[in-house]
């Protein structure tokens, strides 16, 4: 909290000079690398949102119907912790093996398959699809780039993989299309002389 107060109190400015030296070190290109590494952390940062507010709701759901007691409490603590990779499942298990413990056999059943085939499957559906969203990206790219991420880098990662992913893909996209350009192309064969 600390250090984000200096970034809200000289974010304008850092920008100007991250702006000013992206374009000394990259002309037009660092440019639009800087706005589409903007544009796919604010689209892995929605995603996180869209995603704890979507596991949030539907744990609810699942767990008023199955009948765990506290279901509207353990539904906002899902949302709160979907953020990280493994947040979801650390509600719906124990309350899937409470209900279990309870003699609750179908709704312990119910409430294991609820949550990994609903609840944790929302992960890989809305956040991929916002990070695409923002960056104008295929889809499958950003969702190798979130899981990549993670893998690497842990909880960074869920913006390091995507980011770096992006403006490599681009990049190269941009470079594959300068060598089409660039290419020479065949001259015609000259006309046959007149008789």
């Amino acid at each position: 909290v600390f250090i984000a107060f200096f970034f809200y109190r000289d974010g304008p400015a850092m920008a100007v000079r991250a702006k000013g030296l992206m374009h000394r070190l990259g002309g037009a290109t660092g440019i639009r690398m800087m706005n589409l590494a903007a544009d796919v952390t604010r689209g892995v940062v929605w995603g996180l949102v869209g995603t704890a507010v979507a596991q949030g709701i539907l744990a609810g759901i699942g767990l008023s119907i199955a009948g765990v007691p506290q279901a509207m409490l353990l539904a906002v603590v899902t949302g709160v912790i979907s953020i990280f990779p493994v947040g979801a499942p650390l509600v719906w298990i124990p309350a899937s093996l409470w209900l279990l413990t309870q003699g609750q056999t179908g709704w312990g059943i119910f409430m294991a398959l609820y949550g990994a085939l609903v609840i944790s499957s929302v992960d890989n559906i809305i956040r991929p699809w916002a990070i695409a969203r923002g960056a104008n990206l295929p889809l499958l790219l950003t969702l190798m780039g979130a899981l990549g991420g993670v893998l690497a880098f842990g909880f960074l990662g869920l913006f390091l993989g995507p980011v770096v992913l992006a403006v490599g893909y681009t990049l190269l996209l941009e470079f594959a299309s300068e060598v089409e350009e660039e290419a020479p192309q065949t001259p015609s064969a000259p006309p046959p002389p007149a008789l």
